[in-house]
């Protein structure tokens, strides 16, 4: 597929102040669950609320050899992930978003462009698919895009979202995380997951200038966070069942 992705390989692009954020990941196992809940609403920092819990699916974009999937799991300090995410029912992604999420070191900064892909289309097919999003974006989004033009997996899950009383710091709760494999495949496949596993993941995510308010907060968390990526858990997940 990668062959009908003809951007120019090296331009400017118009991408300016990026915000950078700390993003910190604690799997919990579901009998610890309710303890991490109390510990974060009852935090002194306040969480509440943000918006409504809503389905999250995210279309996972690799090159033919997946070099982002071997990126992750080297550990390297800068790496990219390329990914779909839109909201809600798994077959309606009209309105999506392209994310290219880029991590140096220990803080990230992503970048988004408007997209769609019509998966409820009865003779669906990734390439045309992804071919005509390509095409559609600004040439900013084609240069970004490299060579990650192969569909991987899906990942949905149900996201809970709260947020400090400051308005500093973001948390997320995912939970019911499945894979949907598209490696292989011409159409999309949207009707046989697999489970990531028994267990749910907090997120707590800020801006750069806040990275000690975040360190805090985590010094008091019953549970310790740890390198997780839904993606590479997608993988295995799906390499042993």
């Amino acid at each position: 597929m990668s062959t009908l992705f003809n951007a120019p390989m090296t331009t400017k692009t118009a991408i300016k102040n990026r915000e950078y954020r700390f993003e910190v990941k604690v799997p919990i196992p579901l009998n610890r669950l309710q303890a991490v809940q109390t510990w974060l609403m009852n935090h002194p920092l306040l969480f509440a609320q943000h918006h409504q819990p809503r389905h999250v699916n995210s279309l996972y974009l690799d090159t033919p050899l997946l070099d982002r999937y071997e990126e992750n799991l080297s550990g390297i300090s800068t790496r990219k992930k390329v990914r779909i995410r839109w909201y809600g029912d798994l077959d309606k992604a009209i309105q999506a978003k392209l994310e290219f999420k880029h991590r140096q070191g220990g803080k990230g900064y992503k970048v988004t462009f408007d997209t769609s892909l019509n998966l409820s289309q009865a003779d669906f097919n990734w390439a045309k698919a992804l071919l005509k999003a390509y095409r559609d974006l600004p040439l900013e989004a084609q240069l970004l895009w490299g060579s990650e033009h192969s569909p991987i997996i899906i990942c949905r899950y149900s996201r809970q979202y709260y947020i400090s009383h400051c308005n500093k710091i973001r948390a997320t709760i995912d939970e019911n995380m499945q894979a949907f494999d598209q490696r292989y495949r011409v159409a999309n496949n949207l009707s046989r997951p697999v489970s990531l596993g028994d267990y749910v993941l907090l997120e707590l995510k800020t801006n750069g200038e806040n990275e000690q308010a975040l360190s805090t907060l985590l010094s008091t968390c019953p549970l310790r966070p740890s390198r997780h990526s839904k993606y590479v858990n997608s993988i295995r997940n799906l390499i042993w069942s």
